[in-house]
C-alpha cells in the first residue's frame, strides 16, 4: 500500500473499531467497567474533589471544565470548584500533553486523523482522569462521565436536557474510546435562523453537539468548487471561453474543458493557494460546479467517462498537493454525472464522499457502496436525513425518522470503510429528533444497541409517560408503514394525551410534551391548509401555520429558517401578498412575525382542538393468504390487455398454465432520466426462487421479455426502472394483477385503464385507505357508487345488496397509495385477469374451472 498521512484514514475503519469499546455497553447505561476503582465525587450534597485543569488549558477546555462543574453541581446539589493543578488528584480534565502518562499513550495514539477525538477515563479513590488526545477528546471524556451519571441532551432545545438528582455521586470507569466514523455531521440545509456565536440557536446546537460527541477528527471539504476557480483565476478564464465546457456547440457555464492544459494548471494553482491561505484546513475541494454540462469536445471525450475526467483531474491536483502540502487531502463528491468510480485507482490523498442521492450511471447506490472502496482509500458518505422540499416537516418525515433505516445504513457505511458521514438535515426535531439522537450514537459506534438507546430515551425523556410516547414515535415511524390519515393522527394525539395525564405532576416532562404538542399543531394546520380548496380559508390557515412556526421557533420542532426562506415566498406568491415573503424589505413587520412565545395554555388549547378534529375511524381489517389462484367469474371471457405506466418499481403477479410468461416493457419513458442505472427485471416462482432476470437500457424503446416456466402456477415479475419511468403491457388472455403495498404507494402516469378488484361475500362496507388524486368507484353493474375526493383518508362505501362476492372497478384512477382493509389487495385490467387469495376463493365458493354463482 502507498502510505502517506491521509492513507492512514484507511486504517481508521479497522483501528477505530477495535479501539472503541461501546460506550457504557453501547447503550450508555452500564454504570462501570469490571475492574475500575470507585471514586466519590459528592456525598450528602457536599463536593469531595474539584475539577482540575492545567495552567496551560485553552479557553475551550476551561469552558468545558466550568460546564462539567455546573452539571455535577446540578446532579448532587454540591458546589464544584474549578482549579489549576498538576493532575495528581481531583477530577482531572485535559490532554495527554498537559497530563503525561506513558500508560495512556497507546489508547490515545493519533494515527493520521484517527485518534484526534480519542479519550480515556480512569477512576481512582482520590482521582478521576478525563484525558483526551486533544482538547476535543477531553471534552468527550467530560460528557461521557456525565452520560454515565444519567445526564442527557436528547434534542437541541434545553427542555430536552435531563439531569438526575444524586446527592451522593460515585463513578467507577476504566474506559478507552474513540469514534468509529471520524467526521460526523448532522447539519441543516438553510442553516440556523440566527448566526451570531452568542445567539440562542447557535448555543443550543453547540450544546447538543457537545453532549452527544458530534465532532470531526478532520474537516470535510467536498463542496462544489469549479465555479470558484473560474471566478478567482481570472487571468486563466477571462477572455478564454475555450476553457469552459462545450455543451450543445457553445462554450459557457461553470464547468471546465478539463482537457485544456491551462485549465488543469489553473485548478492546481488555485488548490495550492487555498491550502497556503488556509493552513488549518485538512482538505481542498476540486468538486465540479453543481448541475450538468460536462464538456462534449473531442479531446475531453478521449479522456474517458465523466468520472475518468473528474477524478483524473483530482489525481493530478492530489499529486501536487502531496508534494507541497503533505498530509492534506483533495476532496470531492461521487455525485451526479461522476457517481461511478473511474477506471483507475485514486491517489491516497483523494477523499471521496459518495452521495446517497442524485446518482447517475450504471449502478445503484448499493452497488456503488461496494465498488468505491476498490478505487478509493479515503472514503465517506453524504446522506439526506431531511430536505425541506421533500418532507416539509410533515409526518411521517424523512430518513432520519426511520429508525430501521438508520440501524441498517449507518453500519453499512461503516462496513464500507467510511471515515466521514455528512447528514443533510433540518432543524426540525418534531418529526426527526428521535432519529437525530439515535444517529449521533450510531455514528460514534455503529454497533450500538439501538433498542437500549430507545428505551433509555423514552424512560428519561418522559418518565411515567414512557409507554404512550414509545407508541407515539413507533406509530409515526416511516419504517413501520404508517398510513398517514386522520385516523393515524387521532391515535398519535391520544398517545400524547395519555402521556400528559401520566406525567401531570412532572414539569420537565410536561415541557417536552408541550414541544411535541406544538409540533402537532403545525401538523394540524398544515393538514388543513394542504386540503383546503377555498383560497381565502387556505390563506388564513397558511398564515396561522407560518405564525405558529415563528412563535415556536426556539423549540426547534420545525425548521423555521427553511419555512422562512421557502414557504413565506411561496405563500406570498400564491396569495398575492408580497409582504409575507422574508426577502420583501418594503414591509419589515411581517404578519407572521409575532414575537410572543406560545404559552402552555395556548399549546393545550390548540392540542384540544386537534383531539376534537382528528377522530378515531374504526376499521374491520381482514387478512388473506398470499397464495394466489385463478378463478372463473360468471359470464367471464378472456382477460383483456393490461397496460400501465409508472415511475418507480412495481411487482406484478402472473399466472401461467404452463406457457412462457410474456410481458413488454418500455424503459426510460422520462427521457431526462435515461442516464441513470439500467432498469432491472426478475422473475421468481411462488416460493420466490429466481428463474430469470437481466438489465435493460433506458432507451425509451419496447423490450419483449419472455421467460419459460417449469410448470403451471403463480409467478412474480418485478421491475425496477431506476425512477426513469416505464410502461408494461401484458397481452390479452393472460391473468395478471398488481399487488398493492401497505407501506407505500405508486406513481402512475395519468389515469389507468379501468382497474378491477374483488369484494368478498358478506362484505357490508368496503373499506380502504387512499392517498392520491380523485377517482371513481363503480359497482359490479357499472353504477357509480362514490366520487372520492379526499386524500390521506379512510374511504368507506356501503355495499349494495347483491354487490358482494363480485368484482368492482376504479375509473379515472392514477394509482397512488391504496390499501384495502377488507378486500384482497390486487388490481387487474379486467375481471377475467384477476387472481384471488386461495383461502378467499375457497371460502367464497370458487371452483377452478367452473363459474362462481
Amino acid at each position: 500500500m502507498r502510505e502517506t498521512g491521509p492513507a492512514l484514514l484507511g486504517i481508521a475503519k479497522a483501528a477505530a473499531r477495535l479501539a472503541a469499546t461501546a460506550l457504557l455497553a453501547a447503550s450508555l447505561l452500564a454504570p462501570a467497567t469490571t475492574f475500575a476503582a470507585e471514586a466519590t465525587l459528592a456525598e450528602a450534597g457536599e463536593s469531595k474533589m474539584p475539577v482540575v485543569i492545567s495552567p496551560k488549558a485553552s479557553p475551550a477546555t476551561r469552558a468545558v471544565a466550568d460546564e462539567l462543574a455546573r452539571f455535577l453541581g446540578k446532579i448532587s446539589g454540591a458546589t464544584f470548584e474549578v482549579s489549576e493543578g498538576d493532575g495528581t488528584q481531583g477530577i482531572v480534565l485535559g490532554t495527554i500533553g498537559q497530563f503525561p502518562d506513558p500508560s495512556l499513550d497507546k489508547p490515545l495514539e493519533i494515527r493520521g486523523f484517527d485518534g484526534r477525538e480519542a479519550f480515556v477515563i480512569r477512576t481512582e479513590p482520590r482521582r478521576v482522569r478525563l484525558i483526551g488526545a486533544t482538547e476535543t477528546g477531553a471534552s468527550h471524556a467530560a460528557f461521557a462521565v456525565l452520560e454515565s451519571l444519567g445526564v442527557r441532551r436528547f434534542f437541541q432545545a434545553p427542555e430536552w436536557e435531563v439531569v438526575p438528582s444524586l446527592p451522593t455521586l460515585k463513578v467507577a470507569l476504566d474506559l478507552d474510546d474513540r469514534p468509529a466514523i471520524l467526521a460526523r455531521r448532522i447539519w441543516y440545509g438553510y442553516s440556523l435562523f440566527e448566526h451570531e456565536p452568542t445567539s440562542r440557536p447557535v448555543q443550543d446546537y453547540a450544546a447538543w453537539m457537545r453532549h452527544n460527541r458530534m465532532a470531526q477528527s478532520f474537516t470535510i471539504n467536498c463542496g462544489h468548487a469549479w465555479q470558484s476557480v473560474i471566478a478567482e483565476e481570472k487571468e486563466a478564464f477571462e477572455g478564454h471561453p475555450e476553457r469552459l465546457a462545450l455543451v450543445n456547440g457553445k462554450r459557457q457555464g461553470e464547468q471546465f474543458c478539463v482537457s485544456d492544459p491551462a485549465v488543469r494548471e489553473a485548478i492546481v494553482r488555485w488548490s495550492l493557494r487555498f491550502l497556503e491561505q488556509n493552513p488549518t484546513a485538512d482538505m481542498v475541494s476540486v468538486e465540479p460546479s453543481d448541475g450538468d454540462g460536462q464538456c462534449e469536445c473531442e479531446n475531453c471525450r478521449k479522456l474517458g467517462t465523466v468520472s475518468d475526467r473528474v477524478f483524473g483531474l483530482a489525481n493530478e491536483v492530489a499529486r501536487e498537493v502531496a508534494k507541497k502540502h503533505p498530509g492534506k487531502l483533495v476532496g470531492l463528491y461521487a455525485y451526479n454525472e461522476h457517481s461511478e468510480p473511474p477506471a483507475f485507482e485514486l491517489e491516497p490523498n483523494v477523499y471521496v464522499q459518495l452521495t446517497a442521492g442524485f446518482i447517475r450511471g450504471r449502478y445503484t447506490l448499493d452497488e456503488l457502496i461496494d465498488l468505491w472502496p476498490q478505487k478509493a482509500e479515503s472514503l465517506g458518505f453524504y446522506e439526506y436525513f431531511s430536505v425541506w422540499l421533500w418532507d416539509f416537516d410533515r409526518l411521517p418525515g424523512g430518513r432520519a425518522a426511520d429508525i430501521g433505516y438508520l440501524r441498517k445504513q449507518i453500519p453499512r457505511y461503516a462496513k464500507a470503510g467510511a471515515t466521514s458521514v455528512d447528514c443533510e438535515s433540518g432543524d426540525n426535531w418534531g418529526p426527526h429528533g428521535r432519529g437525530y439522537y439515535i444517529a449521533s450514537k450510531l455514528l460514534w459506534n455503529p454497533d450500538a444497541d439501538v433498542g437500549s438507546l430507545l428505551a433509555d430515551f423514552y424512560d428519561k425523556a418522559f418518565g411515567p409517560a414512557a409507554e404512550p410516547m414509545r407508541r407515539y414515535y413507533e406509530r409515526i415511524d416511516p419504517g413501520n408503514k404508517p398510513l398517514m390519515s386522520e385516523h393515524l393522527l387521532a391515535q398519535a394525539f391520544r398517545d400524547v394525551e395519555e402521556a400528559s395525564r401520566l406525567a401531570a405532576d412532572q414539569t420537565d416532562v410536561q415541557a417536552r410534551l408541550d414541544h411535541v404538542k406544538q409540533y402537532l399543531r403545525y401538523v394540524h394546520l398544515r393538514w388543513l391548509a394542504d386540503r383546503e380548496t377555498d383560497k381565502a380559508k387556505k390563506k388564513e390557515l397558511t398564515l396561522a401555520a407560518l405564525t405558529h412556526s415563528y412563535r415556536t421557533r426556539y423549540s426547534y420542532m420545525n425548521h423555521w429558517e427553511a419555512i422562512r426562506q421557502s414557504w413565506t415566498r411561496q405563500a406570498a406568491q400564491e396569495f398575492e401578498e408580497p409582504s409575507w415573503a422574508f426577502n420583501d424589505t418594503s414591509v419589515p413587520d411581517k404578519p407572521w412575525r409575532v414575537d410572543t412565545p406560545v404559552t402552555h395554555e395556548e399549546t393545550e388549547a390548540a392540542f384540544q382542538e386537534g383531539l376534537v378534529y382528528f377522530q378515531i375511524d374504526p376499521i374491520d381489517e381482514r387478512s388473506f393468504s398470499t397464495e394466489l389462484v385463478p378463478v372463473n367469474l360468471k359470464g367471464a371471457g378472456a382477460p383483456a390487455e393490461s397496460v400501465q405506466s409508472y415511475q418507480g418499481g412495481v411487482k406484478y403477479a402472473l399466472y401461467s398454465q404452463g406457457e412462457p410468461l410474456k410481458v413488454t416493457v418500455v424503459t426510460g419513458t422520462i427521457a431526462w432520466y435515461r442516464d441513470r442505472a439500467p432498469a432491472r427485471w426478475s422473475v421468481t416462482d411462488a416460493e420466490e426462487k429466481r428463474l430469470a432476470g437481466d438489465r435493460l437500457p433506458l432507451d425509451g424503446e419496447p423490450h419483449v421479455i419472455e421467460v419459460p416456466v417449469p410448470k403451471a402456477g403463480l409467478y412474480w415479475f418485478e421491475f425496477d426502472d431506476s425512477s426513469a419511468g416505464w410502461q408494461i403491457k401484458v397481452e390479452p388472455g393472460r391473468r395478471v394483477v398488481v399487488p398493492l403495498q401497505r407501506d407505500h404507494g405508486f406513481m402512475h402516469a395519468g389515469w389507468m385503464q379501468p382497474m378491477h378488484f374483488y369484494v368478498p361475500k358478506g362484505t357490508k362496507e368496503l373499506q380502504y385507505y387512499w392517498s392520491g388524486g380523485p377517482h371513481w368507484v363503480l359497482g359490479p353493474d357499472g353504477t357509480k357508487l362514490r366520487e372520492v375526493e379526499a386524500s390521506g383518508s379512510f374511504v368507506k362505501i356501503p355495499v349494495p345488496d347483491g354487490a358482494d362476492g363480485r368484482t368492482w372497478r376504479f375509473e379515472r384512477l392514477a394509482l397512488g397509495h391504496l390499501w384495502f382493509f377488507n378486500a384482497p389487495n390486487y388490481l387487474a385490467g379486467s375481471p377475467e385477469a384477476l387472481l384471488l387469495p386461495k383461502d378467499l376463493a375457497e371460502a367464497d365458493g370458487f371452483v377452478e374451472g367452473a363459474p362462481n354463482e
